[in-house]
């Protein structure tokens, strides 16, 4: 037996005694994430169908509206796979401590690739059945398809997941093996990403100029859905193949779903030559690249020291944190992927004309927008921001002798968690509010609702973080997994429905008319107070536990 397939065998195997060790978990945790799940398929699914009960009342116009509206959902949808398969991959293939062990064992190159790469998929596509799913279900209900139906059409996810995992991992390999470097190779690469973009410019505006009146109206009111109906593109073939099981033409569709698998194993046959041949350079560059890394890191240390000017131990420790953040491609990319979609929407929102709609629709679209940050926010900071402490633990004794203490340390990454997400929230916030145009008293309020919804998750998850420090050499998805990180989650993002649900609900009465006893000032200086309140309390209190836990803990 090839050592790839031990090596799958055995990561297969580590799944199913993780899946058999679920009853040691905490049971808040288990029942967290089970009655989540449920409502996230059920409340997703909901919505899919009364989406498609919508487009179907509409008559004859949904024969031509949904076609592509598949075509564009999935093609949305393949985007992300391939930039979760990229950042995936990039971590599986040249940063886990498992490819550095695996080196010095008797395992080929090749070997090592094939299992890398089949890991790297896995991971990185699981997730999204959680979104096709309820997708196809939903349409397969409306449809009232059989359930051999049903499951038939759901084969479709399968090669299509991993046909654009696999791409994500082709173009990671591209780039890492042949990215520019030096200032010279530097400029060549960004005049030719330049050219390119101009020339698909150009293409995208010959296809328009040669559109049917109805596809041009289309178009206009949907970016991307002249890309997305393109007939070869992966994501086209998904949707015809679905679409041809609706309309009763199987023989049709099994030709798409076999056109995904061949092309699944096109990609992964091509992979495999590809792989073996580049992999072992890349590595050993990565591996070896010490000089550019010090430049590099030399770079941001002298950018760091103008952010943080003056001379302590909290200064070199907030340094130290953005560094390391900022060394590692897995995290700044999680950052950079979740806001940059919420940077798109919010610029595409001048375009789909919600500036346009009645003062209740923008207003209540504004509120929506800042939820979904704020929920973003969230996840983020009970990803990065609780595990902190926790960390430190191998090098307390280092702070043990540097002029400072560890509740100084935790106000520090306190501090630096809530100014970084201040920026973010509140640029994105500004961005989707000039969008909207939003009335005065709406805006304050989400201008207001930012800043110190980054206060309260910041001090949250590091009060939370000092509360329940792990002890140990823990990895940060190992310090998420145990009862402080799920307690972190369900309060962050209680506080967050808190946060964002009570002002929404008293801006969209006064823009209602509904609130007769208060006038707008008045409302709007007692959310204000109520916001202030709430998240200095929600933030602060969890810092003063964490506080007094670090005073009186034996380290």
């Amino acid at each position: 037996m090839r050592p790839a397939s031990l090596l799958i065998r055995n990561h297969l195997f580590e799944l199913k005694t993780a899946a058999r060790l679920v009853h040691e978990q905490p049971k808040i945790k288990v029942l967290l994430i089970g009655a989540f799940s449920i409502c996230w398929l059920v409340s997703l699914s909901a919505l899919f169908y009364a989406g498609f009960a919508f487009l179907y009342k509409l008559g004859g116009a949904a024969f031509f509206l949904v076609p592509r509206l598949f075509t564009l959902f999935f093609m949305g949808l393949g985007f992300m796979l391939m930039l979760s398969g990229a950042v995936t991959g990039y971590a599986n293939l040249f940063q886990t401590p498992e490819v550095r062990r695996l080196l010095s064992w008797p395992v080929p190159m090749r070997d090592l690739f094939y299992y890398s790469l089949v890991k790297s998929t896995l991971m990185s596509s699981w997730a999204f059945f959680f979104i096709i799913i309820p997708f196809i279900g939903a349409f397969g209900f409306y449809r009232d398809w059989s359930f051999f139906m049903l499951a038939w059409s759901l084969l479709f996810s399968i090669p299509f997941v991993m046909l654009f995992s696999g791409l994500g991992v082709l173009l990671m390999l591209i780039v890492v093996r042949w990215i520019p470097r030096g200032r010279t190779l530097g400029l060549l690469g960004a005049l030719f990403l330049a050219y390119a973009a101009y020339s698909a410019t150009n293409y995208v505006r010959d296809l328009q100029a040669n559109q049917t009146e109805d596809m041009m109206v289309l178009v206009n009111f949907v970016p991307g859905l002249q890309l997305a109906s393109f007939p070869l593109m992966p994501n086209s073939w998904m949707a015809q193949g679905i679409l041809s099981f609706a309309n009763d033409d199987g023989v049709r569709g099994s030709l798409y779903l076999l056109l995904l698998c061949s092309s699944v194993g096109v990609l992964f046959l091509f992979l495999a030559r590809f792989g073996s041949w580049v992999y072992p350079v890349t590595l050993q560059r990565h591996l070896t690249s010490s000089n550019v890394l010090s430049r590099q890191a030399s770079l941001i240390s002298r950018i760091l020291q103008n952010l943080f000017p003056g001379r302590s131990a909290l200064r070199a420790y907030g340094i130290k944190d953005s560094l390391i953040f900022l060394r590692d491609p897995s995290q700044w990319s999680q950052f950079l992927i979740f806001f940059g979609l919420l940077a798109l929407y919010f610029l595409n929102l001048g375009s789909l004309g919600y500036s346009d709609l009645d003062p209740t629709w923008s207003n209540l679209i504004a509120f929506l927008n800042m939820f979904s940050l704020s929920a973003v926010m969230s996840s983020l900071s009970a990803r990065f921001v609780f595990p902190q402490m926790s960390l430190e633990s191998r090098t307390l004794w280092m702070v043990g002798l540097a002029p400072t203490s560890l509740g100084r340390l935790m106000l520090n990454k306190f501090l630096l968690a809530a100014i970084a997400l201040s920026i973010v929230g509140t640029g994105l916030a500004s961005l989707s509010n000039s969008m909207l145009e939003i009335q005065a008293s709406s805006l304050f309020l989400c201008r207001l609702l930012m800043p110190m919804v980054a206060i309260a998750l910041a001090g949250m998850s590091t009060g939370l973080g000092a509360m329940f420090m792990e002890m140990g050499p823990k990895t940060p998805a190992q310090i998420l997994s145990g009862y402080g990180g799920t307690l972190n989650l369900i309060l962050t993002l209680f506080s967050v429905i808190l946060l964002v649900l009570v002002p929404g609900i008293f801006s969209h009465l006064l823009v209602l008319d509904r609130i007769s006893f208060l006038s707008e000032t008045e409302v709007t200086v007692f959310t204000s107070i109520y916001i202030v309140v709430l998240s200095l309390f929600a933030g602060g209190f969890p810092l003063f536990l964490g506080y007094r836990t670090l005073k009186t803990r034996d380290f």
